[in-house]
């Protein structure tokens, strides 16, 4: 396994990384010098792109690992968000989905300048394995639970616009600075309404 530069360039839509299914690592690896550096490596880049998650794969690493953590001092990409403490989930694996779902705006370092209004899951049971090696399990509910969902569509291929059935679903970043001069009820009543970082039960 190759080490990452200290500051790799987050990966924008497009590059054919991003559209591949990652694979999983062994334990072995994880205890490498070479992937706890890259864990480093991935971390400082989510911070430093203000990003509240971020997927292996957006940064050129092609393995199952992702990021996840809301902090002070990268949420201003979703103030209405619950703070969410630093984690790293390797291999991944989503073994239980809520039946009911919630819709928020969603965007990604990966695709930048754009939001989507994305339905997914409400809660979620995540497996997988922390950066010692060791195995955990965890039940996620509201917008923790989006965020991982988000990163885990990474380390398959998927990017939110993949989800978006609407064209007009899919706005730049600007509105959603403005969406007080919205038309009403466009695209529609609760996009409208709900702010970065909040969720809504209703399309």
């Amino acid at each position: 396994m190759a080490k990452l530069p200290d500051n790799p360039d987050v990966l924008i839509m497009g590059h054919p990384l991003l559209f591949q299914s990652q694979r999983q690592v062994t334990i072995d690896e994880i205890h490498s010098d070479e992937f706890q550096h890259n864990l480093k490596v991935m971390k400082q880049s989510q911070f430093d792109s203000i990003g509240i998650g971020l997927a292996a794969p957006q940064i050129g690493w092609e393995v199952r690992v992702m990021s996840v953590g809301i902090s002070k001092e990268n949420h201003a990409r979703y103030p209405k968000a619950p703070y969410i403490p630093f984690c790293y989930w390797i291999n991944p694996q989503i073994i239980n989905v809520s039946e009911e779902t919630n819709w928020t705006w969603e965007g990604c370092l990966s695709v930048p300048g754009m939001r989507g209004w994305v339905e997914r899951p409400v809660a979620i049971t995540l497996a997988g394995y922390d950066e010692h090696g060791q195995r955990k399990e965890e039940h996620f509910e509201g917008f923790p639970a989006r965020v991982m969902q988000h990163e885990y569509d990474h380390l398959n291929g998927d990017l939110f616009p993949m989800r978006i059935d609407d064209k007009n679903l899919l706005v730049p970043h600007e509105a959603i600075l403005h969406q007080e001069q919205w038309a009403e009820s466009w695209p529609t009543e609760n996009a409208r309404n709900t702010e970065r970082g909040q969720l809504s039960s209703d399309r």
